[in-house]
C-alpha cells in the first residue's frame, strides 16, 4: 500500500501592511493567508491578542484563517498574532490594530466682529487621539508667527492687533491619519471711529508688551506702568468717559 505523502511546507503571506488603522464602530478583518492554499487543510491556526487567547464574542475566526472583529472599540487596539502550525512546522505573523476614538470638535469657532487693533480669539477644541489641528483663511493655510498670529496648545487661533486685512473665513481643520472634521467662522474687523482722530499719532499701543483690551477692562489705565504700554486704548477710554458714553 502506498504511504501518505509528506505534509507540505507552508508560509504566511506577509505582503500586506502589518498595521491597520480603523475607526470606532467599524469592522476589522485581520488576514492570515497560508501559502500555498493547498497546505491550509493540514495547518491549525490560532489568534492571540497581546499574547492572550481571544475570548471576545465580537471576534470571529474564519475558515481561511482570517480574524474579524465587529463594533470596534478603543480597547481593541492591540497586537494580534496569527500562529499557524502543522506536525513539523510553526509560523507566526503579528499585526497591529489601532482603533481611533471618535474625532469631534467640542468647542467650535463662532462668527465674530472685533475692533481694529484688538485681539481675535477663534477656539477649536477637539476630542480624539493623536489629532493634528491646522487653520486656513479663505482656503489659504494660516502660518503662526509667534507674535501676531498664535496657535494655543488646544488648537485655538489667536490674532493680535487685527487689521481689516485679517477679515475673512477662517476654518479649523482637525485630522488624524484616517479622517478629519472642520468648522468655519467669519471674522469682521470694525475700523477706528471718530475717537481715533483725537488720539495723537505718537500715542500707540504696544501689544508685544501688554494686552491692552484686558488693561482697559480691568480699569488699569490709571496705573502709570500699564498705561504706558496702552496709550491709544487708554486715551480712547478717557475720551469715552468725557463724552459720557457707557463703558461696559
Amino acid at each position: 500500500m502506498p504511504r501518505d505523502g509528506p505534509v507540505p511546507r507552508f508560509s504566511i503571506d506577509r505582503s500586506g501592511s502589518s498595521r491597520l488603522e480603523m475607526r470606532s464602530g467599524q469592522t476589522a478583518r485581520l488576514s492570515c493567508t497560508i501559502a500555498p492554499p493547498s497546505a491550509l487543510q493540514a495547518v491549525s491556526i490560532q489568534w492571540t491578542k497581546d499574547g492572550q487567547t481571544l475570548s471576545d464574542p465580537r471576534s470571529t475566526q474564519h475558515s481561511d484563517g482570517s480574524l474579524s472583529i465587529v463594533s470596534l472599540q478603543a480597547a481593541d487596539s492591540a497586537l494580534y498574532t496569527c500562529t499557524a502550525s502543522s506536525e513539523h512546522q510553526l509560523e507566526q505573523r503579528t499585526l497591529q490594530l489601532k482603533v481611533q476614538a471618535d474625532l469631534k470638535i467640542t468647542t467650535a469657532p463662532n462668527n465674530i466682529q472685533v475692533p481694529e487693533g484688538s485681539t481675535a480669539l477663534l477656539p477649536c477644541v477637539v476630542s480624539g487621539d493623536n489629532v493634528n489641528i491646522g487653520w486656513s483663511r479663505n482656503g489659504v493655510p494660516v502660518r503662526p508667527d509667534g507674535r501676531l498670529v498664535l496657535k494655543s496648545p488646544d488648537g485655538s487661533l489667536i490674532l493680535n492687533s487685527v487689521t481689516p486685512a485679517d477679515e475673512g473665513t477662517y476654518t479649523c481643520n482637525a485630522y488624524t491619519g484616517i479622517y478629519s472634521v472642520s468648522a468655519t467662522a467669519e471674522v469682521k474687523v470694525t475700523k477706528h471711529t471718530q475717537q481715533d482722530e483725537d488720539v495723537p499719532p505718537e500715542c500707540v499701543d504696544q501689544p508685544d508688551l501688554a494686552n491692552c483690551d484686558l488693561i482697559v477692562y480691568a480699569r488699569l489705565c490709571s496705573n502709570s506702568y500699564y498705561s504706558s504700554f496702552c496709550c491709544a486704548s487708554c486715551t480712547r477710554l478717557s475720551l469715552r468717559k468725557r463724552r459720557g458714553e457707557r463703558l461696559w
